[in-house]
């Protein structure tokens, strides 16, 4: 469940599906590095290992604080066969009022609909397979420069690789067209073989496709972590989006986001019903600000 959960966050996403393959990362201080192999070789690797991660069946809950020009929300979200089923518990870092509350169960209860779960379902699945395309170009789109390595607290070896566009560089779809206007920095942990982090901006406008047609303006900027947030499990713990351009060439486009996902626990697959019954009783809002990151 780990690649459709990269995508479901938002709608608005649809368009910015490659700020959700694009990991970022903090400056480290400059330290020499063993190059072993070729750092598109590196990326490579732990592209495919991300990859290879989208197959595996796990079902997880956690909490989601999503901050946004209107406001703060926070939601516990829930895995399930039929896709995420999540639940607000705090708006503005508060309880729901009585009116906040009867529109959230109203929401709910159109989860229990099973077209309407198919039709998420269906959205998640194809939000995934655009990734999986997006996450294939990237060791043709870029080139790639070693930083340097640090040793992380828990021992794992993190490398830090520059990319900036390839010249010549012919993209697949119109998707993948705005990998020619991008470059930053990303983070690989070597040990665990995975893409952690990236730090992208986009440096020239580009225009998208993957649905609609428009631009993104220079400036552009993306940050989502992943990390390793249970043995043998990586999900996302932080995205941060800022873009503005146009869709449609007509109305005007703007994303300001940012998102820490935390608290992440194994749970049995259930069905949609056992899943919002297992959010009424969690009663997350009792703990959602004193145990948020």
């Amino acid at each position: 469940m780990t690649g459709p959960r990269l995508l479901l966050r938002t709608s608005r996403m649809h368009e910015l599906s490659l700020a959700c393959v694009l990991l970022g990362c903090f400056a480290f201080p400059s330290t020499a590095i063993a190059q072993q192999m070729p750092p598109k070789d590196l990326v490579r690797a732990a592209i495919q290992n991300e990859m290879n991660d989208n197959a595996h069946s796990s079902f997880f809950t956690w909490k989601e604080r999503k901050h946004r020009e209107r406001g703060t929300q926070v939601e516990r979200l829930v895995d399930t066969p039929q896709g995420v089923v999540s639940r607000v518990v705090l708006i503005d870092d508060k309880p729901l009022t009585p009116a906040q509350r009867s529109e959230e169960r109203q929401r709910l209860r159109k989860m229990l609909d099973p077209a309407q779960m198919r039709r998420n379902l269906k959205d998640q699945q194809a939000d995934d397979e655009r990734t999986r395309k997006m996450l294939s170009v990237i060791p043709d789109a870029f080139d790639f420069q070693y930083l340097d390595s640090i040793l992380a607290p828990n021992g794992h070896k993190l490398t830090r690789v520059k990319f900036t566009p390839r010249p010549g560089f012919n993209p697949p779809s119109r998707e993948a067209a705005v990998f020619t206007g991008m470059q930053g920095e990303l983070l690989v942990d070597e040990s665990a073989g995975r893409l952690a982090k990236v730090d992208g901006t986009l440096i020239k406008e580009v225009n998208f496709g993957w649905g609609i047609l428009g631009k993104l303006y220079k400036g552009g900027r993306f940050f989502v972590e992943k990390s390793e947030v249970t043995p043998a499990h990586w999900d996302t713990t932080r995205t941060i989006l800022h873009f503005d351009g146009k869709v449609l060439l007509l109305k005007s486009l703007h994303i300001d986001e940012n998102e820490t996902d935390w608290d992440f626990q194994p749970v049995p697959p259930m069905s949609v019903a056992q899943a919002l019954d297992f959010l009424a009783r969690d009663q997350p809002s009792q703990n959602a600000l004193t145990s948020a990151p």
